[in-house]
């Protein structure tokens, strides 16, 4: 059975006028009472609304009396409606009273250019109602033309852009420090990125035959550094060099790569304008400094490292109480122990031993071991370990919620503070003396009066810096706040006698805790189960 919705039609009975309901055939819509009402409001045909709809009442079929007076014929017809987008005419056909005329091709057409629609009449979709006449049904006649979406530009990267060090996770639950692919090697004349330029899209017309135009598309932007040329149709980006190439800010740089055995007596300090490769070990004593990674596959000692991007110690940092590593990207590491750890994203090492370690996004101490025990560790935003504290009693500190740079800049600007009202507090009691001595009638020396203006101009660039460094402190103050997302999470055990602190609340802990995270909650640290 063909599905066809159901219907209403008039008839006309002597003197009297009546509605025919015409059952829905297979999935097809029952009638609208409202729909019928407003046909009959349309059409003029008086009737009593509520005994009407309480005769029907949930009735699909039937023959019901609308009103006792004579009704002329009512011509086949129909109802125009246009979609909100502007973009279809929609036409719901009615039937006639019996005898009366039926709606013609060039009717519709008519019933169109009156509605101001400039759209061609469908004549496959009218030809499919004129052949079979399916009432209260719609039948989309007439349709704009859509405009044609243009597409966006884009650069396909051609080399890893990942900007994070993530180790592999072996199944015995050690982390593979060796499969890095921290270094991104590319050679002279290698394609880097391949640039897709935008398409514009076409505009189209609405069913008035107004303009509608395509969304507009985003021009493709790459910026490269040195070393790095355009092919002739400025759609591929070149190495011009042998080297390492890094996506960084959204520019892409090519930079060479300084490869040694070790840092040590033999190569002295070092500083390098790119990426190193230490297949060896960074000695005590020594300095290594690069603007790019740095990847070192042996252990570093009580040395100083700097990189301007990532750096990688595939075996582990001995710093020996006096090491200090830093880095503008992220820090993977075996392990650390004793030593100062500075990472500016993320930073993941197997275990952390009496260390100072901080990093501005996430701190993750994972693998067999994966604890942190003594020390003061800070993550702008998520500690993670397996173990935090120490059966020894070895003062722990785990701390989240605020940029380490922020925490040390309002420490400096505290000592500062201190340091100046100190000097404020010598200096000017020496000026009152001198100003004194002067009220008295004293005479002073010339080198007496230049001191006393250099003390007094001392003092009011004091207390001005003091004025400084007070808005500064509300600033600052304002950022520890913090962060409400950030927590400090254990997947094993926290051991009591550690310190945890969330933004600007602290706790120590009394007793110890498994399988939790710690948050700040109504300004007091909390503790949740995971």
């Amino acid at each position: 059975m063909a599905d066809r919705n159901g219907y209403f039609c008039i008839i006309p009975k002597g003197s009297e006028t009546w509605v025919q309901l015409v059952a829905p055939e297979g999935s097809g819509s029952r009638v609208d009472l409202k729909e019928m009402e407003e046909y009959l409001t349309l059409h003029r045909i008086q009737h009593d609304r509520v005994p009407l709809l309480s005769a029907i009442g949930d009735k699909a079929e039937g023959l019901f009396r609308v009103n006792r007076e004579k009704v002329y014929p009512v011509p086949e017809s129909s109802v125009l409606r246009v979609s909100q987008d502007g973009m279809s005419v929609t036409a719901r056909f009615y039937p006639p009273t019996e005898g009366a005329g039926l709606v013609t091709a060039d009717e519709l057409k008519g019933d169109l250019k009156a509605a101001g629609i400039k759209a061609e009449l469908d004549e496959k979709e009218a030809e499919a109602f004129f052949s079979d006449r399916h009432y209260c049904t719609d039948y989309v006649i007439a349709r704009g033309t859509p405009p044609k979406e243009g597409t966006d530009g884009y650069v396909e990267y051609l080399f890893n852009t990942d900007p994070l060090a993530r180790p592999k996770t072996n199944e015995d639950g050690s982390v593979d420090f060796h499969s890095l692919g921290l270094v991104h090697a590319c050679a002279k004349g290698q394609v880097l990125a391949r640039i897709h330029k935008e398409v514009p899209g076409e505009f189209g017309f609405n069913v008035y035959g107004d303009v509608v135009y395509p969304k507009e598309v985003k021009k493709v932007q790459v910026r490269c550094g040195k070393d790095i040329s355009r092919s002739e149709d400025g759609t591929e980006l070149i190495s011009e060099v042998d080297g390492h190439v890094d996506l960084v800010g959204g520019t892409i740089f090519v930079s060479g790569v300084l490869e040694i055995n070790d840092v040590d007596v033999s190569t002295g300090d070092l500083s390098f304008e790119g990426d190193v490769l230490v297949h060896g070990n960074v000695a005590t004593g020594y300095k290594l400094k690069a603007s790019g990674n740095i990847e070192i596959q042996g252990i570093v000692e009580a040395a100083e490292v700097e990189a301007g991007g990532r750096l990688t110690v595939v075996r582990g940092i001995n710093g020996m109480g006096k090491g200090v590593m830093k880095a503008g990207g992220s820090v993977v590491t075996k392990y650390i122990n004793s030593a100062t750890v500075e990472a500016g994203e993320l930073l993941q090492s197997e275990l952390i031993l009496n260390s100072s370690v901080s990093a501005k996004d996430t701190i993750v101490v994972k693998g067999k071991k994966g604890f942190i025990s003594g020390g003061h560790v800070r993550a702008g935003n998520v500690v993670e370990a397996k173990i935090i504290g120490s059966d020894m009693g070895t003062d722990t500190v785990i701390e989240v919620g605020v940029d380490p740079e922020i925490k040390e800049k309002s420490a400096r600007l505290h000592k500062e503070e201190e340091d100046l009202r100190g000097n404020l507090s010598r200096i000017e009691p020496v000026l009152l003396a001198m100003a004194q001595r002067l009220k008295k009638g004293e005479k002073l020396a010339p080198e007496q009066i230049q001191k006393m203006q250099e003390l007094n101009g001392m003092v009011q660039k004091g207390k001005a810096r003091l004025t400084e460094l007070e808005e500064e402190k509300k600033e600052l103050t304002q950022q520890i706040g913090g962060n409400s997302d950030a927590a400090i999470v254990v997947f094993g055990e926290a051991l009591p006698g550690t310190k945890v602190i969330v933004s600007d609340a602290a706790l120590t802990l009394k007793t110890g805790y498994h399988y939790c995270r710690f948050k700040k909650e109504h300004g007091d640290v909390k503790m949740f189960p995971i």
